[in-house]
């Protein structure tokens, strides 16, 4: 695949992320916590559903660090889960002045289930809303190999909404 094309790729699973609940907060001191719950496909089986949970730290102050200019993909997350020619990428939002954030990945883990991964992302947000939990964010991502991409469109998301406020 030439460049192009996979900028291309990458920019479709980027738009075709779909962020379905945001977590509602204020701008708060120190770390945004942003946990979430993001459903994929699984790539080999399109009958089977994985379900990663986990939190995303980001803070809102400058912090000045070797990687603050360069944080990749394979910075943050456990290259072992996700396709190796997106490790090296920085996250998009670095390129429209937010460069001074910092970025953590915590609590990371990943359950697989048999089912439509429609109907365990209904089932899911269902369960969020009956626990009347506010704060954790719904992602569906089209591709697993490249939740990276997912998970930067929700923190993307997210950082413009609290920084406008």
């Amino acid at each position: 695949m030439s460049y192009n094309d996979q900028q291309e790729f990458l920019r479709e699973i980027y738009r075709a992320t779909k962020i379905l609940r945001k977590p509602v907060s204020g701008i708060i001191s120190g770390y945004h916590e942003l946990p979430y719950i993001l459903i994929a496909p699984n790539d080999e089986n399109s009958e089977h559903t994985i379900e990663v949970n986990g939190t995303i730290n980001v803070s809102p102050k400058f912090v000045i660090s070797p990687h603050m200019l360069q944080e990749t993909f394979g910075d943050v997350f456990d290259a072992e889960t996700f396709d190796k020619d997106i490790e090296g990428r920085v996250f998009s939002f670095m390129y429209t002045g937010k460069k001074h954030l910092k970025i953590e990945s915590t609590g990371f883990y990943m359950t697989h289930s048999e089912g439509n991964p429609d109907d365990y992302l209904s089932r899911v947000e269902d369960r969020l809303m009956q626990q009347e939990n506010t704060r954790t964010g719904l992602i569906f991502c089209p591709r697993f190999h490249y939740y990276p991409v997912s998970i930067d469109r929700f923190i993307s998301e997210i950082v413009d909404r609290e920084m406008q406020v």
